[in-house]
């Protein structure tokens, strides 16, 4: 799943090419896409995108109005831009969301020049198709119904932002601001561990008993840090995962504060890791995975101390950690 350094990239990659652009459309073609939207995805056609910007995991966009929507990559989900001949040429299956931007809307043709998916358009447009009622199973139903697409009158887009995601886990929430910031996922995330001062980080390892490994991969207390950034800040800051976070020395606590800042923003710099199917929104890989020194490397001998590295299960996730340099106190 991306994680912090993944989703800055992918938010400082599409900042620039939208904020100032208005989104003409909304075509939902995987309707668990949109499951749990405060509103339908249609509440944001003729909307402009005032800023792109990242809370924890979730890719947030403000559009003027006091609306917002909010993405979560989850495990193969992918936001980029393209042009509407590439869309077409490439006729991507894997495609869940597609956003008109700029020009007035004429969705895309059908895939597979057949009345499947896309084939549709949304209530009250005529062209190119007679639009469907709003009845019962209608895609406006915030993503409970039929699949189709929310679209305005006139020519083509001629780019569009696209939301591809092959395991069709990510989500994509759309509303009023004070509703998408409400979401529970995200009313109740962490501090930003880029933020955070060494002080209040260390006030929060004090007030908990959990292991440390699994309080770092808590969204309430740290948002946007996970798997792979909390295996190697612990073995930066020789911590085992497996020690009790309220018994963390004051001395560790301020290198594991370091830790995690230094590496988020090396991270973010190299473009995240693309260990699995993380790509950046241009097709790109992000390199970091080549400076990891614990995540993956089971077997291999530390950096440090030259002892093999080793892998243990901490709350269902894999953990990779160095036997003699975070040795469990």
């Amino acid at each position: 799943m991306p994680e912090l350094p993944e989703v800055e990239s992918v938010v400082r990659a599409l900042a620039p090419s939208l904020t100032g652009r208005s989104i003409k459309y909304v075509e939902v073609l995987n309707r668990s896409t949109v499951a749990g939207s405060p509103q339908k995805p249609d509440c944001l056609a003729g909307r402009r995108i005032e800023r792109v910007l990242r809370r924890g995991k979730y890719i947030v966009f403000h559009f003027d109005g006091h609306y917002a929507m909010a993405v979560h990559l989850r495990m193969t989900g992918w936001l980029g831009v393209k042009s509407r001949e590439r869309v077409a040429a490439e006729n991507d299956k894997f495609v869940r969301m597609v956003f008109g931007l700029d020009g007035e809307a004429v969705p895309l043709p059908p895939r597979g020049g057949g009345s499947g998916r896309g084939g549709r358009t949304a209530q009250g447009h005529p062209p190119p198709q007679p639009s469907p009622s709003r009845g019962e199973g209608d895609a406006n139903s915030t993503g409970r119904g039929t699949q189709g697409k929310f679209s305005m009158p006139g020519a083509a887009s001629q780019e569009l932002l696209l939301f591809r995601d092959i395991r069709k886990f990510g989500r994509v929430w759309c509303g009023r601001r004070e509703e998408i910031i409400g979401l529970k996922s995200i009313n109740k995330l962490g501090p930003e561990p880029l933020v955070i001062t060494a002080d209040a980080f260390a006030k929060r390892l004090r007030a908990k008993r959990g292991r440390l490994k699994s309080l770092l991969l808590n969204q309430e207390f740290l948002a946007g840090l996970g798997n792979i950034y909390a295996d190697e800040a612990l073995f930066a800051a020789r911590l085992h995962p497996l020690a009790h976070a309220h018994r963390v020395p004051p001395a560790s606590a301020a290198r594991l504060h370091a830790a995690i800042q230094r590496i988020l923003g090396k991270a973010i710099s190299a473009g995240g890791s693309s260990i699995d199917d993380y790509l950046h929104p241009d097709g790109t890989r992000g390199w970091f995975q080549r400076e990891l020194k614990a995540y993956g490397r089971e077997g291999e001998p530390c950096t440090r101390c030259k002892a093999p590295i080793k892998r243990l299960v901490v709350g269902q996730r894999g953990t990779w950690f160095c036997p003699k340099c975070q040795k469990k106190r």
